[in-house]
């Protein structure tokens, strides 16, 4: 394949494509943190084949991405930079295989326009920087295709090629077949890669599909043509399909009931919103506001509508019609799915993708042709709108700049940083600390980043929780740790009801709660032997709520410690609205050093719910950072509206206002 991309007289855009991809692939690979699943990819690699075949057997995905890291990691090594190498070299082969099946199909133009939008594309970028299956299922897609293709190819070149190159003197061209080894050959190479896809990701039965559905057109295409031998065809091509369901029944067989048992992931999606949605994450990814995004994929969209054309020509309209196939059926798949249990995650797309870039450019290369090339037209060829095209093709290519920015600088689009969470608790680690983590995968990426040696808790422990064994299970952890860390991910899944944290809301003392992409770290404080109660306060709260007392910590503090508040409210009636609480430390000079708020109860007591005579015990936490000079600290509380942030007056029980806030006793902190 690499001798045959050396022929073309345009190799050098080619080559320039295939660096712009390793370029963009490798840049900045190992900035950002393994996240959940990427850690999940770099615990399974070390173990035996069997082992990881026992995992992924009760996983959503199939081994062949592990199997492919257990043999790599080895030569490598295990950093973040070295295990998603792997993930590299599949979408600079992505790239290679776009431009080739562009050029067998249609010409050198739309093959190297198509080289260069699958380069740039932030979507694919992304997933050659991932330490997962993504990109590899979707080379194997674009091989898979690219062989189903040329095993029903003739190989005359198509009218768009052999148009440029004809002189009006010339003869056409004689339509050959391809050889009846080299047919075997290729008959091979789609059985492989058709089996590695469907053992790398279970969407991959989408391209299953349209395959299967773009032979129907080659028939049809074939019959119009009136070609013979269509039964020997027809033959070849049910022999690859038994071997390759041959192949794949003995693995999916085993795991149906549990794919079957897998939860929706996504919310309900019409079919018009998920062709929009995927329209715009195939042009510029996922990292771009709706406003940026809409103008790109329209162009996108504009450029597919250009591609369509039906050449009269059976090479050149199979290759667009599987183009389209390969482009609509895992949309297609992913919608009928979504009608019983809502599937939508674009990731699942991404084997669409090379589909989509040469259909584009095919669009590209008709409404402005010799962009790359510079092919010379006749006059009535051109058109009067070719400018419009061309600030559209533009505007696409504008499209990626800031995508890609957005990926590699914008920590808004960067993923979940483990990295950054455990490094905090390492920092401030002391005998005794535990570590909660909510779903199991996350163990594997802790591990993969912890130095110290904290307790590891995984809580829930089955799924769905058991309420009583899993409250009895935080009351355990509870009483084995002196601090807890709990990283919270995808708790609609592991805790839908809010077991854990509503046990922990009622018997420990969050201090801290911060998110990291889309997993939390919440800092949690438990009792000290030293805590007692203070003297009733009775003092009144927005007229509605009455601070009826506290419990304050007696020890002296240092950094990392964690002071415990407990709060005693009161309702005197309904509170009319969503009250927050704060609790703030204050130095010498009356500043905020350190602060909690949220509703009370850790958000778990929403004010609007209590009813009169109600008492809530409410707790609280207060961080100690590191470098916090020592002295005389006070610590203030009250409420404020959640709607506006106004506070709320304070009286005593005789009536005297004291204003907004309470100073509920002091605290010392040391060395």
């Amino acid at each position: 394949m690499i001798q045959s991309f050396l022929k073309h007289k345009n190799q050098f855009w080619l080559l320039v494509a295939l660096a712009l991809a390793f370029a963009l692939r490798t840049y900045a690979l190992g900035a950002q943190s393994l996240w959940n699943d990427e850690g999940n990819s770099v615990a399974l690699a070390p173990l035996s084949l069997e082992a990881i075949a026992n995992a992924a057997a009760h996983d959503i995905h199939p081994p062949l991405y592990y199997f492919l890291l257990h043999f790599w990691a080895p030569l490598v090594g295990n950093t973040e930079y070295a295990v998603r190498f792997l993930s590299v070299i599949a979408g600079v082969l992505v790239v290679a295989v776009t431009f080739r099946f562009a050029y067998l199909f249609f010409d050198e133009e739309v093959a190297i326009i198509a080289a260069f939008l699958s380069a740039f594309s932030a979507f694919q970028v992304y997933y050659s920087q991932e330490a997962r299956m993504y990109i590899w299922v979707t080379l194997w897609s674009v091989v898979s295709v690219l062989a189903m293709a040329v095993m029903f190819k003739r190989n005359d070149p198509p009218p768009e090629q052999a148009a440029e190159n004809q002189t009006p003197a010339a003869s056409p061209p004689v339509p050959r077949r391809t050889s009846r080894s080299a047919r075997s050959l290729v008959w091979v190479v789609y059985i492989v890669a058709t089996i590695a896809a469907l053992y790398t990701q279970y969407f991959a039965a989408a391209i299953v599909v349209a395959e299967n559905a773009a032979f129907a057109l080659w028939l049809l295409l074939a019959w119009r043509d009136k070609r013979a031998n269509l039964k020997h065809s027809v033959v070849f091509w049910l022999a690859a399909q038994a071997i390759v369901a041959l192949a794949i029944a003995p693995w999916y067989l085993s795991v149906r009931d549990q794919l079957a048992a897998w939860p929706a992931i996504s919310d309900s999606v019409d079919l018009p919103t998920l062709l929009w949605r995927v329209l715009n994450v195939f042009s510029v990814g996922t990292t771009l506001d709706a406003a940026t995004a809409l103008p790109i994929a329209a162009a996108f969209g504009v450029l597919l509508i250009a591609s369509i054309r039906w050449a009269r020509d059976a090479q050149t309209d199979f290759a667009a019609g599987a183009l389209g196939l390969w482009l609509l059926a895992p949309v297609g798949v992913m919608f009928a799915i979504s009608l019983s249990r809502p599937a939508y995650n674009p990731k699942f797309l991404l084997l669409a993708t090379p589909a989509f870039f040469i259909l584009a450019a095919r669009g590209m290369a008709r409404i402005y042709p010799g962009l790359f090339l510079r092919q010379r037209y006749a006059a009535g060829k051109r058109s009067s709108l070719r400018w419009f095209y061309f600030l559209v093709g533009v505007l696409v290519a504008v499209g990626f700049v800031p995508s890609l920015r957005n990926y590699y600088f914008n920590p808004a689009y960067a993923r979940d940083d483990y990295r950054s969470i455990v490094q905090f608790v390492d920092s401030v680690a002391r005998p005794g600390d535990g570590i909660l983590v909510d779903a199991l995968g996350q163990i594997d990426v802790v591990r993969y980043y912890r130095r110290g040696d904290q307790q590891l808790f995984l809580l829930p422990r089955m799924r769905p929780p058991d309420p009583v064994m899993t409250r009895a299970d935080v009351d355990d952890m509870l009483g084995k740790a002196q601090r807890l860390f709990a990283i919270y991910y995808a708790t609609e899944q592991s805790d839908p009801q809010g077991i854990v944290e509503t046990r922990l809301a009622q018997k420990a003392f969050k201090a801290r709660d911060e998110w990291h992409g889309n997993v939390r770290l919440a800092v949690y404080g438990i009792a000290p032997p030293t805590r007692a109660a203070m003297p009733p306060l009775n003092a009144k709260v927005g007229g509605e709520i009455t601070l009826a007392g506290f419990q304050l910590d007696q020890r002296n503090a240092r950094a990392g410690d964690v002071l415990t508040l407990t709060l005693d409210w009161q309702a005197d009636q309904p509170p009319a609205a969503r009250y927050k609480v704060f609790v703030h430390l204050l130095n010498a000079s009356g500043q905020v050093v350190a602060q909690r708020d949220g509703e009370p109860v850790a958000d778990t007591r929403i004010t609007t719910t209590w009813k009169p005579g109600e008492s809530i015990e409410d707790n609280y936490g207060i961080f100690i950072d590191a470098g916090m000079p020592p002295g005389t600290y006070q610590i203030e509380v009250g409420m404020y509206r959640a709607d506006d942030g106004s506070r709320l007056p304070i009286t005593s029980s005789s009536g005297q206002s004291l204003g907004d806030h309470l100073i509920v006793g002091t605290v010392q902190i040391t060395n």
